[in-house]
């Protein structure tokens, strides 16, 4: 499950990702009444099993059933709740009715089985979440070597439009803008490990930390701006 959105007469829409990674929506009528159905199954990146009325043809079906049957959320663990709402928003903007990647599926059940094992690294989590669908929009070019050289070793000075990841072997760029030394090295252990084992946030990091912000502002970027989800994270932690 994704996202819930407040309709009509007390019920809501409600977004899926499929296990095909298909975007799916329905109205659940009645839903934000207290003694609904609906109220426990309805809740960020919970694993559901759902069933849909209405012709192929209607745009918005209804839903008829909906059963919570894995959900990553940990009770009091407040950053964990704020990251899942981030994860929600992110792969609702992503995810594409009518058009199916399993690749999305896979990453986001992955993301809420490692944050129900390990919720003090959600942010890492998040971190490595953005790095994933930015390789699956086509944005994020391979770290391995410089796009412009093919360096393999010098440390990287940025991310370029046209080149890719760029080097300082060949790129001249001001030592207080370069990313910082060890970012080709945590690109490498994003790419390589699993969300269970991605690195957790460490605030004295530099690498991580300007990595982590150049994917998540290009991410949000492709996405249309910021996300209300993202506001209230940083707002609380």
């Amino acid at each position: 499950m994704l996202k819930a959105t407040p309709f009509s007469e007390g019920g809501v829409v409600v977004s899926f990702l499929s296990e095909h990674g298909e975007r799916l929506s329905g109205v659940a009528k009645g839903a934000k009444k207290p003694t609904a159905k609906w109220v426990a199954a309805f809740e960020p990146l919970g694993m559901v099993r759902v069933t849909f009325f209405g012709k192929e043809q209607t745009e918005v079906k209804r839903v008829t059933r909906c059963e919570l049957t894995f959900s990553p959320l940990t009770l009091g663990h407040l950053e964990s709740s704020l990251v899942m709402a981030c994860l929600a928003d992110l792969f609702d903007r992503v995810a594409r009715e009518g058009v199916e990647d399993d690749r999305l599926y896979r990453l986001l059940s992955a993301c809420g089985r490692a944050l129900k094992l390990q919720p003090d690294k959600a942010l890492g989590i998040l971190a490595y979440a953005e790095h994933w669908l930015l390789h699956c929009l086509g944005l994020l070019p391979h770290p391995r070597v410089c796009g412009r050289c093919g360096n393999a070793t010098a440390p990287l000075a940025l991310l370029s439009a046209d080149s890719g990841w760029c080097c300082t072997a060949c790129t001249p760029v001001d030592p207080a803008e370069a990313l910082p030394v060890g970012a080709r090295e945590h690109l490498r252990r994003l790419r390589t490990e699993g969300a269970d084992t991605a690195p957790s946030l460490d605030p004295a990091d530099e690498a991580q930390g300007a990595i982590t912000a150049l994917l998540r502002n290009r991410l949000l970027q492709e996405l249309g701006g910021a996300l209300k989800s993202y506001d209230v994270l940083w707002r609380t932690i």
